[in-house]
């Protein structure tokens, strides 16, 4: 069957698109503390919100790339540990709910009403990134407070192994 002959769009509906994308921004105004840092988060956003209304889930990764470059790099400025972790916590659900949106989507087609499955799987993961960084922030505080660079690089790490896990 060619692309012509199918019936249904096969991309991501409204909500979706709209869904990854406000969590993208939220994302990218955790940068908003550093000129070098915010040119990355507003271009995550932007390709993060791109490659979710094409359904393109190696855009979305892409958009996911350069969010978190602009969270590590807000960081290395000088930016707080809760802007930080809510801008990763941020940029792995905008990620998630982006290539979510792009999966149900490819499944059942642009008509579809996708949007109660994408908010439960969105508060669920929403739920697990929100506990991952409390306990991040409290290792932070029982640290002593510091923010040497490998906090940072941990971080980010971090942040991967979420995305792995929500999407394992």
């Amino acid at each position: 069957m060619s692309v012509e002959d199918d019936p249904l769009e096969r991309r991501p509906d409204r909500f979706g698109v709209a869904l990854a994308g406000a969590l993208a921004l939220l994302a990218a105004a955790t940068t908003t503390t550093s000129l070098l840092a915010l040119p990355a988060g507003v271009g995550g956003a932007l390709v993060l919100a791109l490659g979710t209304a094409r359904g393109s889930g190696l855009v979305v990764g892409l958009g996911l790339a350069g969010l978190l470059g602009g969270v590590v790099l807000a960081g290395l400025s000088g930016a707080g540990p809760e802007p930080l972790l809510v801008g990763t916590a941020a940029a792995v659900l905008a990620w998630d709910a982006g290539a979510q949106a792009v999966d149900l989507g490819s499944a059942m087609g642009r008509a579809a009403d996708t949007s109660r499955a994408l908010v439960v799987h969105t508060a669920v993961s929403t739920l697990v990134a929100a506990v991952v960084a409390v306990a991040g922030y409290a290792a932070f505080r029982l640290a002593g407070g510091t923010r040497p660079v490998s906090a940072v690089v941990l971080l980010v790490l971090g942040a991967l192994l979420i995305a792995l896990f929500l999407r394992g």
